[in-house]
């Protein structure tokens, strides 16, 4: 009776990794076809740019001092090849998506919320105080690097200087963005990933969230960002208060980077310490009031396996290793071309 009950324990433990791999796989192998897919239809946007301009006679040479790239503004070329690659490369990979997986947008991502509105709140402010952690991670983290003489290359995150192109940058960065990233990450990796318990879903996609984001600037942040946008959508059971974290996140993210730019040290001062205090302020209020939903929405059970062994299996799939060696090749590849350039 003992050998039966231990082997059957073995054949449970051996199926649901299997099962687990299987699943972080599936999600390894969309979020390459989305990497991918967004460069392809950059590419071929760049090429019909070309193809316009042989077409009409134009000059495609790029004149970087009058901000011209090939033949049109530097602010139509960075949304065309920027931004509107990664919406369309979205969309697709959340239609996948939807088609590999059993979540349905009605059934499962936009239910009818079920948490307080002070929780929702708090949880939404606190999100400055969680970006002020991650700034002061990765300001330690990148002083050692630098300190080697290492150079991080930083994103672009400037902002456009033709109104229309401005407000297409904005509507993508601070409403289309969050909406679709958080149905891919919070909608459907997460939900999808919540049968092996709570606690792996949101380590899983939160480090999938991160990695997604291809580069050591944006790490930690959307590390710890996913950990309170994951826990926000599973107490409310709904991604719509996570989706108003993520665009009030990425909005008074730009909302700082504009203050900035005004180069008027007093607002930018005062300004500074009211964000800092409210942020800080949401971020404890939310820990002493949810901090004990926070760690019973965590408890999973761990009969079978280890919390540790289901996200050790979750990226230990053929799909999951191609896919964090093709980040760490992305990443490394531009450090080392920056630093070559420097």
């Amino acid at each position: 009776m003992v050998n039966d009950f231990q082997q059957e324990i073995m054949n449970r433990k051996l199926s649901l990794k299997e099962d687990i791999k299987k699943t972080g796989g599936n999600f390894a192998r969309m979020l390459i076809i989305l990497a991918i897919l967004t460069y392809v239809i950059g590419f071929i946007i760049i090429f019909f740019i070309k193809i316009k301009g042989a077409i009409f006679g134009i000059d495609i040479t790029s004149n970087l001092k009058e901000n011209i790239i090939l033949w049109i503004s530097s602010d139509a070329y960075n949304f065309l090849v920027g931004y509107l690659p990664c919406i369309i490369g979205d969309i697709i990979a959340i239609i996948i998506a939807m088609k590999t997986t059993k979540i349905k947008i009605k059934e499962h991502i936009f239910t009818k919320n079920k948490a307080p509105k002070t929780f929702i709140l708090l949880g939404t402010i606190s999100c400055i105080g969680v970006g002020l952690i991650s700034r002061i991670i990765y300001l330690i983290y990148s002083t050692i690097i630098k300190h080697y003489g290492i150079r991080i290359p930083e994103p672009d995150f400037s902002f456009p200087t033709q109104s229309k192109y401005l407000i297409l940058f904005l509507l993508y960065v601070c409403l289309i963005g969050p909406i679709l990233e958080e149905i891919l990450f919070r909608g459907i990796i997460l939900k999808s990933m919540q049968k092996y318990g709570n606690l792996t879903a949101i380590i899983v996609s939160s480090i999938l969230f991160s990695m997604f984001h291809l580069n050591l600037v944006k790490f930690v942040n959307p590390v710890l960002m996913g950990i309170v946008l994951g826990f926000i959508a599973i107490k409310s059971k709904s991604i719509v208060p996570s989706i108003i974290a993520h665009i009030f996140n990425n909005t008074i993210t730009f909302i700082v980077t504009g203050i900035s730019l005004l180069q008027m040290p007093m607002v930018q001062s005062i300004f500074m310490y009211i964000y800092l205090f409210i942020g800080v302020s949401a971020l404890i209020l939310f820990a002493s009031m949810y901090g004990k939903d926070f760690i019973e929405t965590l408890k999973e059970d761990t009969r079978i396996l280890k919390t540790y062994e289901k996200v050790k299996y979750s990226f230990s799939g053929a799909w999951s290793l191609v896919y964090i060696s093709f980040y760490f090749v992305f990443v490394i590849g531009f450090m080392v071309l920056a630093n070559i350039r420097k």
